[in-house]
């Protein structure tokens, strides 16, 4: 195979500069992702379990249908956006989980919410969460149960006397799209 020939440059410079280019252009592309995610650490392990167990607790809460106060895990001026629905503070989360019924929301006794694939950075007391969720419903003791719907959640959260709170919430659904989000809704990723 013939060099690359470049009239006026000394033959093997065209080939160092394309590789160094090459490198340049990769590091640049790349160094969003690679600063994005942090490594687990042991002193930000307790604070990834801390953050799991919130996000665990948020959806056992949301599946029991069960009256938990679930704005209080939001800082005060926090940002929820549930398919494009806006509350912003603590004030318009609860409203916004109050007047979700079990038709728009899939909530009931039998509906449980799984977390899954979650990818938490932690980086002093501040963090965030990208996980997917399922929504599974068991119908009867004697039937499979079936998924019905599922999504993508990104999360920024606070620490605040050694205790997390959403600072910003995005709640995606990918299927099964209830009613109540069917004019809020748009397409959006946040990996």
């Amino acid at each position: 195979m013939n060099p690359i020939k470049v009239p006026g440059m000394k033959p093997g410079v065209f080939s160092r500069v394309a590789v160094t280019t090459a490198a340049i252009l990769f590091l640049i592309l790349t160094a969003p992702a690679i600063a994005e995610d942090k490594i687990v650490t042991q002193e930000t392990l307790l604070d990834r379990i801390q953050i799991e167990d919130l996000l665990i607790r948020y959806y056992v809460d949301i599946s029991s249908g069960s009256g938990h106060n679930l704005s209080q895990n939001f800082t005060e001026d926090a940002v929820f956006d549930v398919n494009g629905m806006i509350a912003r503070g603590r004030e318009a989360i609860a409203k916004m989980y109050g007047g979700l019924d079990e038709e728009n929301a899939h909530v009931g006794n039998r509906l449980h919410m799984l977390l899954n694939n979650p990818i938490i950075s932690v980086d002093g007391d501040t963090a965030t969460v990208w996980a997917i969720w399922s929504g599974v419903l068991n119908e009867d003791i004697s039937k499979p149960p079936v998924m019905v719907d599922q999504g993508r959640e990104y999360s920024e959260l606070v620490k605040r006397e050694g205790r997390w709170y959403f600072k910003k919430r995005y709640i995606t659904s990918d299927s099964n799209l209830p009613p109540v989000w069917k004019d809020t809704y748009k397409p959006r990723k946040f990996r």
